[in-house]
């Protein structure tokens, strides 16, 4: 395999690289604003905590420590990443303790809970995890030097190490349109990983060429020299958290560290700062962790983000007409994680440390 790789089929110019490797140090024109949500005010808490647009409801569909109503399983403590896999003409919703462990909540084509079962991640550390082309969840470790695993969403197949997919501290996985993974690393300095096939490989910037390409990672096991210090012309970004892939189009990748969220199309334009509230004069996001799209590139494009930090935890959207705001707001809640959706986008999971939060109600797209 040669060396250098561009992203899908070509190579992206990187206005924010130029001859440095930090991502995120140029703007452009149009980059998002604080405006008027697609679905209008909040309105006051509902039964559940939760501040929604008219029209939208919410249920608890799990809550930390207690019985999951209609099964005998026990969810487990502390609520954190998660995401959905489709599974026949139901799905099943995937949450990742922040102590360690998984579990999954199995609902019917209606949306009704029909069960509840442990997942084996194939770890004991912190963990998240995304949908694997094919019904599969992927795992990935959330410590230094952490592994990646194939697991069973479903909870009767043992999971499998997959050392190819590197070791380093996961800030976020999720799968492209076209099956592509990509891979986030939660450090300071962090950097975007893509894998194809079984080959490890990173963002760069070779030095002087403001072009965005994709280099193979020279020993992904990282035996001698931690992945991110093995290339010197790798983009850095300031943890960079659960990606989003609208199909092959455009990556959408979230850096709590700097509060910004950049912006990569796969084909023609630059890679660019998207948001950043440091030159909006503000914004409702202050630690952007995790990005989704309700159903892939939807037809309203709609990006969803949450909130990592504590307080009023928001999940915001960001909307085609380039403005941000609140979408669902939980006042008090140490933060937002596991934002997904049903697969036909009507309807969210989100997760505070204390339970998983099912939000209907008229998504447009």
């Amino acid at each position: 395999m040669k060396r250098r790789v561009f992203l899908r089929a070509a190579a992206i110019g990187v206005a924010a690289a130029g001859a440095g490797l930090t991502a995120g140090t140029a703007h452009a024109a149009n980059a998002v604003q604080p405006g008027p949500g697609p679905y209008g005010e909040l309105l006051p808490p509902d039964a559940n905590g939760l501040r929604l647009p008219a029209g939208f409801t919410s249920r608890v569909v799990a809550r930390a420590g207690q019985t999951v109503p209609g099964t005998a399983y026990t969810w487990h403590t502390a609520p954190g990443p998660g995401g959905v896999v489709r599974d026949g003409t139901g799905w099943i919703y995937v949450s990742h303790s922040e102590n360690g462990g998984a579990s999954a909540l199995r609902f019917s084509s209606g949306g009704t809970v029909t069960g509840a079962h442990r997942v084996d991640t194939g770890s004991t550390a912190p963990t998240l995890g995304t949908a694997m082309p094919g019904g599969g969840w992927l795992v990935g470790e959330r410590i230094t030097g952490g592994y990646a695993y194939e697991a069973d969403p479903r909870g009767a197949k043992a999971p499998v190490r997959r050392p190819e997919q590197g070791r380093f501290k996961r800030g976020g996985l999720t799968y492209d349109g076209g099956g592509t993974l990509l891979m986030t690393e939660d450090e300071p300095d962090g950097g975007v990983y893509q894998m194809f096939n079984t080959t490890l490989c990173a963002w760069t910037s070779p030095a002087g060429g403001g072009r965005l390409t994709t280099t193979q990672v020279p020993d992904p096991s990282a035996a001698t020299t931690p992945v991110r210090r093995q290339l010197p012309d790798q983009v850095r970004f300031d943890r960079p958290g659960t990606p989003a892939a609208a199909n092959t189009v455009s990556y959408y990748v979230p850096t709590s560290g700097d509060s910004r969220i950049h912006r990569v199309d796969t084909y023609f334009a630059a890679m660019r700062t998207y948001y950043d509230p440091a030159t909006t004069g503000g914004g409702p996001l202050t630690q952007p962790r995790e990005a989704a799209f309700p159903l892939g590139k939807s037809a309203a494009e709609e990006l969803f983000i949450t909130e990592g930090v504590g307080g009023n935890a928001e999940v915001c959207a960001i909307t085609s007409r380039d403005t941000i705001a609140p979408f669902l707001r939980l006042d008090g809640a140490a933060g937002l994680a596991g934002l997904d959706f049903a697969p036909n986008g009507k309807r969210m999971y989100v997760a505070s440390p204390d339970a998983v939060y099912e939000v209907s109600g008229p998504f447009n797209g």
